[in-house]
């Protein structure tokens, strides 16, 4: 014979058929146009998460050159998400990877510099702080122009739109559009 079911059951049978009504629900269709806000966004959350761990890892980590150095290269991870993650939301993975393209490589290099000096963060020589900063600054800018880009990505044809370009012959930024 069955027991009838207790109050506490019957109310977890009910919040557990709304969750699931809820999950077979019909979505909206997406909008045909990404929006660019967004996108931004995203690109700047990213930027700002990166910077706010890889800060907390510097700042906590008792002059340890590892964890130093784990925290700056937690910054430039940041760097190299945030275009792609904003390019991502708007659909546009191809122009995030290239726009991921330069603060990756600066990362590599990075990550190379502390092969060659561990204590580069803290300890470096003028030149090795010069090569850290350098390196950090492209990233940084580089980072940014992405994010920015993908702003535009509802409006590519009449807005103004950063491309980077990457051949034999040339490695920059080109700028298009209206103005």
């Amino acid at each position: 014979m069955l027991a009838a079911a207790s109050p506490i059951h019957r109310r977890r049978t009910f919040a557990c058929a709304l969750a699931f009504a809820a999950a077979c629900a019909p979505r909206p269709a997406r909008a045909a146009e990404p929006d660019g806000a967004i996108a931004f966004f995203t690109g700047a959350v990213t930027q700002v998460a990166a910077f706010t761990a890889g800060g907390a890892i510097l700042g906590t980590s008792g002059k340890d050159r590892q964890i130093d150095n784990a925290g700056w290269l937690t910054i430039h991870a940041g760097l190299t998400l945030a275009p792609l993650a904003a390019h991502g939301v708007a659909g546009e993975w191809a122009r995030g990877a290239a726009f991921a393209a330069v603060p990756a490589a600066m990362l590599g290099s990075t990550g190379a510099l502390f092969a060659l000096e561990p204590g580069a963060v803290e300890h470096g020589t003028l030149p090795q702080q010069r090569v850290l900063w350098g390196l950090f600054g492209i990233g940084l800018a580089s980072s940014l122009a992405g994010v920015i880009d993908a702003a535009f990505a509802g409006d590519r044809a009449r807005a103004l739109v950063l491309e980077p370009r990457l051949s034999a012959g040339e490695v920059g930024l080109a700028v298009r559009g209206a103005l």
